[in-house]
């Protein structure tokens, strides 16, 4: 069953969006969260697969000699798979995408100069069977550029057992850890992370009950 991101989600995501580099502090102070209620969604959303990686965006427009192009491919459907596998581990290709249309498959590269994206062109994208370059188009400015993801509330993600690491398919089970839940896909991976990590429980949940007492001391 896919788990559904709540507001408080959402809101954690859009600042690590907008800042990579904020940190769990000033998270929980602009989305009016505590701090560990922060660390634990993130951890969350980074074991569920949704946080591939927190990494520096580069304004391509302030690389000098940088040149960006969205190269559009005709591939037959059946070398789709194998033609990306080709083209992602090569350090000019950022981006890869399978769309409709004639251009079934659209690459964005970056090179650092046009010689070298026309190289590009002719020694990688060329000899490659069964594929026809339709157009190759160097981006002169660039406006915008977020992530392929439309931020919104009750979204869902696949969730994964945190204990075998397998897909959880049906309704999962939960256990409250401090601020935060574990994800199980079944009675025996919940029985077996709570004896596996019984002491680790036991004193999360005593932090988070020492929070709250203090909350409502203060």
């Amino acid at each position: 069953m896919p788990l559904k991101l709540d507001k408080t989600d959402i809101a954690i995501l859009k600042s690590l969006m907008e800042d990579g580099r904020r940190s769990f502090r000033k998270i929980a102070s602009q989305v009016g969260v505590s701090t560990p209620t922060v660390e634990s969604r993130v951890r969350r959303m980074i074991k569920s697969g949704i946080i591939r990686k927190i990494t520096p965006i580069l304004d391509i427009d302030k690389v000098e000699r940088g040149v960006a192009a969205l190269i559009m491919l005709k591939v037959p459907l059946s070398k789709v798979a194998s033609v990306a596998a080709s083209l992602a581990p090569l350090e000019e290709v950022r981006s890869i995408f399978v769309a409709t249309g004639e251009a079934n498959m659209i690459v964005r590269v970056v090179t650092h100069s046009i010689d070298r994206l026309q190289d590009f062109l002719d020694s990688t994208i060329a000899p490659l069977e069964g594929v026809s370059m339709v157009s190759s188009q160097v981006i002169t400015r660039t406006l915008k550029d977020e992530q392929g993801v439309a931020l919104f509330e009750e979204m869902s993600v696949s969730l994964v057992c945190d204990y075998c690491g397998g897909e959880v398919s049906g309704k999962p089970f939960t256990l409250n850890v401090g601020e935060g839940k574990r994800f199980f896909c079944c009675k025996t991976c919940l029985s077996s992370y709570k004896e596996e990590y019984r002491s680790r429980i036991v004193a999360l949940s005593a932090k988070a009950q020492k929070g709250e007492d203090h909350m409502y001391l203060t």
